[in-house]
C-alpha cells in the first residue's frame, strides 16, 4: 500500500496522514512517477491532491505512471475540493484529466477547506476574478451561487469520516 498525496494549504495532508493511520502505513508527497513502479512493486496506489481549476496533481501524477504499473496494481485518484457532492460525482472532472486511463483508476473525492485568510495573494486574485465573473453571470448553477456565498469567509468541509469508502477500497484491493 502507498499512499502519496499534494496538498498546498493543509486538508489535502490531512487526509493522507489519517488514511495512512488507518491503514497502518505512512503518506508521502507525490514522487516522480518513475520511482513509484521501480520503488514500489505491491500493493494498492492511493493518490490524493487538491482540484485547483482544471489541475489535479494526483490525475497528473497518475497519468504519468508507467502502463504496466496501473495494469498490475490497483490504484486510486482521490480529489480534494469545494465543489458541490453530487455536482462533483455527475460530473466526474478527473475522469477527463485522466483520459483514456479513467476506466483502469478508481476515482474518489472528498471535501476539503478553503480559508481565504490562508490564500497567497496570487490565489486571492484568482478567486477575486472568478468570482466577479460569476455575480455577472445570468443563469448560476447551484455550485456557482455555493462559491459567490463562500467567498472570503473561510470555510471547512473535511470530514474525515468519508476516508471509510477508501478504507475499504484499500483493504478490498490489498486481498486481490
Amino acid at each position: 500500500m502507498h499512499i502519496y498525496f499534494s496538498s498546498v494549504y493543509g486538508s489535502t495532508r490531512q487526509y493522507a496522514e489519517e488514511l495512512a493511520r488507518r491503514l497502518g502505513t505512512t503518506a508521502q508527497e507525490i514522487p516522480d512517477p518513475a520511482e513509484v513502479s521501480a520503488a514500489a512493486a505491491e500493493g494498492p496506489i492511493v493518490v490524493l491532491a487538491p482540484a485547483h481549476g482544471p489541475m489535479n496533481a494526483a490525475a497528473k501524477f497518475a497519468k504519468a505512471l508507467p502502463e504496466q504499473t496501473i495494469q498490475a496494481r490497483p490504484t486510486c485518484v482521490v480529489t480534494v475540493g469545494m465543489t458541490l457532492d453530487h455536482v462533483v460525482q455527475e460530473t466526474d472532472p478527473t475522469a477527463e484529466l485522466l483520459g483514456d486511463r479513467a476506466s483502469h483508476i478508481k476515482r474518489f473525492y472528498l471535501p476539503g477547506r478553503l480559508n481565504y485568510s490562508e490564500l497567497t495573494p496570487a490565489h486571492a486574485g484568482v478567486m477575486r476574478g472568478i468570482i466577479g465573473a460569476l455575480k455577472l453571470k445570468p443563469r448560476k448553477s447551484e455550485n456557482e451561487r455555493s462559491m459567490i456565498e463562500m467567498y472570503k469567509k473561510d470555510t471547512d468541509r473535511v470530514d474525515l469520516s468519508r476516508l471509510d469508502e477508501i478504507v475499504a477500497w484499500c483493504e478490498a484491493s490489498e486481498n486481490k
